[in-house]
């Protein structure tokens, strides 16, 4: 039998939430909307369990509310059972639980962190978007030929030597079979947001036919242009993507700077085999303070 699409979420939401009931304020008897063995569920913690579901407005029916009450249930008979076998003085255990209590701490502190961050405003996204134009204005969608060559580090040099002489990528093909170079074909359908955003401005330079070689885990993966398709977007229609995007970009800046800042002024030291860390912290740091350019 199959198990239903939201049972999965819901099970990863409640293991979540049976780490923040320890942290939840304490409810009022009017607000259970169910009672197990004694121990009272709350509507703070239905509305917990569906929240962290990011279920869609048409998913959110009574059948789903439904399913989460009696996940709550089950969750809360498991709780108290593993409760009575001590099991919350395991100390494997409390080390989970530790460790979920830091994450979330951690996390809850960057999300109020980040609520202070200047949302970006209409000239940013207009700015960003003029930046752009290979993924707006200028938009392409590239159907590409793949070919995916396993080899070792010190062949590469010589595979994209021959890739540069190589009329297409067909000439090219025949001289891996000549060589005994293993390789894969494919092909594909990419618009430019779901390439490799450094590669995407040459692309945008590129003509039907040209090849692109890009380093890979086992070797190189080639590219070669079949064909183009213009497919431009307007600011009014990338607005809001743009707008999360910058916004996204503007907390993640500042959790970054935090945590510097937040370093800086802590005291810590590394002992063992990570007694390494502190010097790599501590050259890091000086050479920072000596005003190196930062490499982007």
């Amino acid at each position: 039998m199959k198990s239903h699409p939201i049972m999965h979420k819901m099970a990863l939401a409640l293991m979540l939430g049976t780490v923040l009931a320890g942290c939840s304020k304490q409810e009022t008897p009017s607000s259970a909307i169910a009672s197990v063995n004694g121990t009272a569920i709350t509507s703070a913690q239905l509305d917990l369990a569906l929240s962290r579901l990011n279920l869609a407005a048409q998913d959110l029916t009574p059948q789903a509310k439904n399913r989460v009450v009696q996940a709550l249930v089950d969750q809360q008979l498991l709780v108290q059972k593993a409760t009575a076998q001590k099991l919350d003085q395991d100390p494997a255990v409390q080390q989970l639980l530790e460790a979920a209590r830091n994450q979330v701490l951690s996390q809850a502190y960057l999300q109020r962190a980040g609520q202070a961050v200047a949302k970006p405003g209409e000239a940013d996204i207009s700015a960003y978007y003029n930046r752009h134009p290979e993924l707006f204005s200028q938009r392409r969608i590239y159907n590409l030929q793949e070919l995916a060559i396993a080899a070792p580090r010190g062949r590469i040099a010589v595979l994209n030597s021959r890739l540069e002489t190589s009329h297409d990528l067909g000439e090219f093909v025949d001289w891996l079979r000549s060589q005994n170079i293993p390789f894969r074909t494919g092909s594909e359908v990419k618009a430019a947001e779901q390439l490799p955003m450094n590669i995407v401005p040459r692309m945008q330079t590129m003509q039907n036919g040209q090849l692109l070689a890009l380093p890979s885990a086992n070797g190189i993966t080639v590219l070669q242009i079949a064909s183009i398709q213009s497919a431009p977007i307007t600011l009014d229609k990338a607005h809001t993507l743009i707008e999360r995007y910058l916004a996204a970009a503007r907390q993640r800046d500042a959790a970054t700077a935090d945590i510097k800042k937040l370093r800086d002024a802590a005291k810590i030291e590394y002992v063992g085999e990570f007694a390494s860390l502190g010097k790599m912290a501590q050259s890091k740091s000086e050479n920072s303070s000596a005003g190196l350019p930062e490499i982007k």
